[in-house]
């Protein structure tokens, strides 16, 4: 087995890594990398269900969609991301157990007394420290799962308040779970950077792993697969499952509007809106101009300018805030 420790935090190259090595290495791999602040969506959500766009957009939180299904989940520096990629027989690769059970011995051995739950997480009293997932390529699979060690619960829960009547979809929904910091539970202090030494120290100890460090050349491939793929906004916000979107507002003018939107693959295709907003032909207008528009700001922006200039009834801000 390899052990690569990513010298990166950026989530775009750490995700983009992880299918490089799944669809270009034969060998076995432990993966460890931590990303910097960033959600991580899975395969088959639909990201704007997921998060709070205004606060991730106010903080400057980067979005990416992974390769494997499941939740989301909140990525900081206080978080360590491991990834096992193994060779095997297809059909029998996806074994949550299997590849968290390394991770659970290693938390036992420095007086943890860490379990697997029901959920394919890892638990300590009941409360969630790692959430896991796999993604199955031709005989390999990649597992990986989080390990919140001091990371900051006051953002993750913040970045992933949503409404949940917003959207309706039959996406795969995140399951919130209470959570906790392996830190909280040592008996006595350490670093994020002790930690993932003595991880990484068990894990040699345990398997046969040699190092290896992700070449200039490997990293050619994998900034490609961040420009194409993993830093697109088409990739982690137009691949999300078809939806439609309700929401209700009142203007500041005191009208009030039902807006309806039925979105695939991350274009606009219906558009309706019910108002007791006098001027019903801007009304038509906003719904027309919005039809073939990406479920963005900046498109929806450059769509439906014009349309308010003098509309006093509705403001653009007020429907773009509606729409996210």
């Amino acid at each position: 087995m390899r052990i690569i420790l990513s010298k990166k935090s950026d989530p775009f190259q750490n995700l983009a890594s992880e299918e490089y090595l799944l669809k270009n290495f034969k060998d076995d791999i432990f993966f460890l990398y931590i990303n910097s602040k960033s959600i991580i969506v899975g395969k088959h959500q639909n990201t704007l269900a997921e998060i709070n766009y205004k606060f991730v957009k106010e903080n400057n939180i980067p979005v990416v969609r992974r390769l494997s299904g499941g939740g989301t989940v909140f990525h900081d520096p206080g978080n360590i991301n491991f990834c096992f990629i193994t060779s095997g027989i297809k059909g029998e690769l996806v074994n949550f157990k299997k590849y968290t059970s390394p991770i659970v011995a290693f938390l036992k051995s420095i007086g943890i007394q860490a379990h697997f739950g029901g959920r394919n997480d890892i638990l300590i009293d009941g409360c969630k420290i790692s959430g896991n997932a796999s993604h199955v390529f031709k005989n390999r699979v990649m597992h990986h799962g989080t390990l919140l060690f001091n990371s900051q619960l006051g953002s993750l829960t913040q970045s992933l308040k949503n409404d949940p009547l917003k959207f309706k979809d039959k996406a795969v929904k995140s399951v919130r779970s209470k959570v906790t910091n392996i830190h909280e539970h040592l008996k006595e202090s350490k670093t994020v950077e002790l930690f993932v030494q003595e991880l990484t120290e068990y894990i040699i100890k345990n398997y046969e792993c040699e190092s290896y460090n992700i070449s200039d050349k490997d990293y050619e491939y994998i900034n490609d697969l961040v420009k194409n793929k993993f830093n697109t906004w088409n990739w982690n916000f137009g691949y999300s499952p078809k939806y439609e979107l309700k929401k209700r507002i009142k203007s500041a003018s005191g009208k009030r509007f039902e807006i309806v939107l039925k979105v695939n693959k991350g274009t606009i295709i219906e558009a309706a809106i019910k108002s007791n907003a006098t001027d019903k032909n801007k009304i038509q207008e906003l719904e027309s101009s919005m039809i073939n528009c990406f479920h963005e700001t900046k498109s929806l922006k450059e769509k439906t300018t014009t349309l308010f200039l003098g509309w006093e009834e509705l403001k653009q801000q007020e429907l773009l805030e509606a729409l996210f």
